[in-house]
C-alpha cells in the first residue's frame, strides 16, 4: 500500500486482532465469508488486517506453511475483488506452559514476523499467572501482545492493570467493548483505562461477518470525540504501524 501524506495518514486503521483468514479457526468458515468481512473492513475504514489465527494446545492448529498458503490465497481474493487492505500474518496463542518449546520449534507465529507475540488467556486466570506467563514470554525476547484485556476478571483491578502495562506488556482492547457492546460496566471500566492511557490498540476480534463482523467507525467516531487526538491516532494504527512493521 503505497504510503500517505501527514494529513492522509489519519485515514489509517490498523485491525490488529482478527480471524479472518479461512477454514484456519473458529473465524471464517470459507472464502466467502473472508470477502465479506473484507468488505466490510474496508466500508469500517480499516486499512491493515493481522490476521491471527488461535493457537491452542492440545487443538488442531494448522501449521505456519498451510496458515502462510491460505493467507496468499486471501490476499490474491482481496485483489481481484479490488479489496485495498494490507494483510499480514500473527497469531493469537492461549498459554500454555510449553510454550517456549514450541516457539523454538517454530510452531507460533509472531506478528508480521516481528518480536511481538499476541496472547491470550481464560478468563478466571488469577492475575499472578497472567503476569507470569507475561514474564515467560518476554524472557523468550518476545514482547506480549495482550488479547481482549476487558475478558479477565483479574484485570477489572485498574492497579493489576497499570502494574502490565509499566512492565511493558501491550494492552488491546476490542473496538465494540468500548463502544458498549459487552455492558455499560464494561464500557465504564474501558473509560477509565482510557483515560490513564493504558490501553494501545484496538482491535474488531472479528469472526465472522454478521455478529463478530470487523466494525471499527463507531468506536472510531466515539474515540475522537472523547479522547486527545494524538493518542486516539497512537492507538489506532500509529502503534500497531510502528510496533508490527507495518507498511
Amino acid at each position: 500500500m503505497p504510503a500517505r501524506s501527514d494529513e492522509e495518514s489519519k485515514k489509517y486503521i490498523v485491525d490488529a486482532h482478527c480471524h479472518i483468514l479461512p477454514g484456519i479457526d473458529d473465524g471464517a468458515s470459507d472464502m466467502d465469508t473472508t470477502l465479506d468481512m473484507l468488505k466490510t473492513a474496508s466500508t469500517e475504514g480499516i486499512t491493515h488486517i493481522v490476521a491471527t489465527p488461535h493457537f491452542k494446545i492440545n487443538h488442531h492448529n494448522k501449521s505456519i506453511e498451510k496458515i502462510e498458503e491460505v493467507l496468499a490465497d486471501v490476499k490474491k481474493s482481496a485483489a481481484d475483488n479490488n479489496i485495498d487492505i494490507d494483510i499480514t500474518l500473527g497469531s493469537e496463542v492461549r498459554f500454555f506452559n510449553d510454550i517456549e518449546e514450541a516457539y523454538e520449534q517454530k510452531r507460533l507465529c509472531t506478528m508480521n514476523s516481528t518480536d511481538y507475540l499476541m496472547v491470550e488467556f481464560y478468563p478466571d486466570d488469577e492475575f499472578k499467572m497472567i503476569r507470569d506467563a507475561l514474564e515467560t514470554v518476554r524472557s523468550l525476547g518476545l514482547n506480549p501482545v495482550l488479547a481482549h484485556v476487558e475478558r479477565y476478571n483479574a484485570l477489572r483491578s485498574i492497579q493489576n492493570v497499570k502494574q502490565l502495562y509499566e512492565s511493558g506488556v501491550i494492552i488491546s482492547v476490542n473496538a465494540t467493548s468500548i463502544t458498549g457492546g459487552q455492558g455499560l460496566m464494561t464500557k465504564l471500566y474501558l473509560k477509565k483505562l482510557l483515560k490513564n492511557r493504558y490501553i494501545s490498540l484496538v482491535a474488531t476480534d472479528a469472526h465472522d461477518r454478521d455478529r463478530r463482523a470487523p466494525k471499527m467507525a463507531a468506536c472510531r467516531e466515539y474515540l475522537y470525540s472523547h479522547y486527545d487526538e494524538d493518542y486516539v491516532d497512537e492507538i489506532l494504527y500509529k502503534n500497531a504501524l510502528t510496533y508490527f512493521n507495518l507498511q
